[in-house]
């Protein structure tokens, strides 16, 4: 392993069982970061990232060593792991994931149970209450706004972490599902709590992704305190509990 990226454990943070998936973690610096890691983790450089910025170059490999680690957990070695047109991971057959970064730290989220079809892993720095005021109205919706006005600063700030944090998640479980892009005001976070953790939430789409994955239908979101970074994830099945499709 190089030594501008950690060797990658198995950990799980969250409320949720794991049921069979995988999570893999392991911490990187960019400083001490230069092609020669590739080698020393057993990858290629790929062709796309030849004219790629030291820190992107850090940050996928460091993914895709987390994502290795936790596959070799479930029996899948694999080398590579390279992406799709539309930068999305070309999984091994019969695998769901997901793959996070934010500063020094990756993580990668995997599973082979045929319930997993949807796995989404985000990792994110947590916020200052100057830079978490300044996204609110990006990443809330007014709903969410209102929530969260009667939270202390350091609360807010921390609230507004783990909603753009779930958010992503949800959208890294459910683009791979329905093929269609959505955005933070397409889906609400609900009974966050951001002085737990582990901790658990609800999220509920407000825009129609599919045919079965339509408007009111609500997710359970999983956050945890990782030190410097909030981690979420949100797994689901293919098809949505219809009973929980109701606004």
């Amino acid at each position: 392993m190089s030594n501008a990226i950690a060797p990658p454990h198995s950990c799980w943070p969250f409320i949720s069982p794991a049921r069979g998936a995988r999570l893999s973690m392991t911490s990187f610096d960019v400083q001490c970061f230069d092609d020669t890691a590739f080698a020393a983790c057993g990858m290629a450089l790929p062709e796309s990232l030849s004219r790629a910025v030291t820190k992107r170059r850090a940050e996928y490999l460091a993914g895709r060593v987390c994502a290795r680690h936790a596959l070799a957990e479930l029996d899948i070695h694999v080398n590579a792991l390279p992406s799709l047109a539309d930068r999305q991971v070309d999984w091994p057959t019969t695998v769901r994931g997901s793959i996070t970064h934010a500063r020094n730290l990756a993580a990668a989220l995997v599973s082979t149970i045929p319930t997993h079809q949807g796995l989404g892993v985000d990792a994110e720095r947590w916020l200052t209450t100057e830079r978490a005021d300044y996204l609110a109205t990006s990443i809330l919706t007014p709903r969410e706004q209102q929530v969260l006005s009667v939270f202390t600063p350091e609360q807010r700030s921390r609230a507004i972490t783990l909603t753009f944090s779930l958010k992503e998640s949800l959208f890294k479980a459910l683009y791979p599902l329905t093929g269609t892009r959505f955005y933070f005001h397409d889906a609400r976070v609900e009974g966050l709590d951001p002085t737990a953790s582990p901790g658990q939430c609800t999220l509920v789409l407000s825009c129609t992704l599919s045919e079965i994955w339509l408007p009111g239908t609500r997710l359970i979101g999983d956050f945890a305190d990782m030190g410097d970074h909030a981690l979420t994830a949100v797994m689901t099945d293919a098809e949505p509990n219809p009973a929980a499709t109701l606004l």
